[in-house]
């Protein structure tokens, strides 16, 4: 549903939402990818991948609750403190797939397949100011957790220095050869 808003419109246009997002004719839509669903330095020229590196956290305490749109006036834990959308790896998400992290069952453990996981020394998330900060391996759950919610009215700090905002994501150190 993003698509006209990353430059993507004849893309939109030509997705059948009659149709499963893996039946024909939008099977054939997959490939390629949005540059914009996948980590800068795992899109390259030639390198076909469907595999998203960005999952939203759906729930009814999140920025994606079903059904419901959110303002900013209903982010009361403010939109520096939220997260608006999480960094993954090894989810295995295909892109066009209509599937989310669950905030009931996710894992939120720093560097889960199921939750918010990087290939770099340590994942990053776009908050819903717009930021992106990098997080802290040594991040408590019950720390990340409030920070994916919108209205928890936890009291949050970042003295610890356990979410930085990074000025250029792709600099960061990666983990792996």
């Amino acid at each position: 549903m993003i698509l006209p808003y990353i430059e993507q419109d004849k893309l939109f246009q030509q997705y059948d939402f009659k149709q499963w997002w893996d039946d024909p004719p939008n099977s054939s839509l997959a490939d390629p990818m949005p540059r914009t669903y996948c980590l800068h330095s795992e899109y390259r020229a030639g390198r076909r991948s469907t595999i998203t590196n960005y999952v939203a956290i759906v729930g009814e305490q999140t920025v994606w609750r079903p059904g419901k749109p959110v303002d900013d006036k209903m982010v009361k834990d403010g939109t520096s403190n939220t997260i608006m959308l999480p960094e993954n790896r090894g989810f295995n998400l295909h892109w066009m797939e209509p599937r989310d992290f669950q905030f009931e069952t996710m894992d939120w453990t720093i560097n889960s397949p199921n939750g918010i996981s990087s290939k770099y020394d340590a994942p990053a998330v776009a908050m819903l100011d717009g930021s992106v900060r990098r997080l802290s391996l040594k991040i408590a759950p019950e720390v990340l957790k409030a920070l994916a919610t919108i209205d928890g009215g936890e009291k949050l700090s970042d003295e610890a220095g356990e979410w930085k905002m990074i000025p250029d994501g792709r600099l960061r150190p990666i983990t792996e050869p």
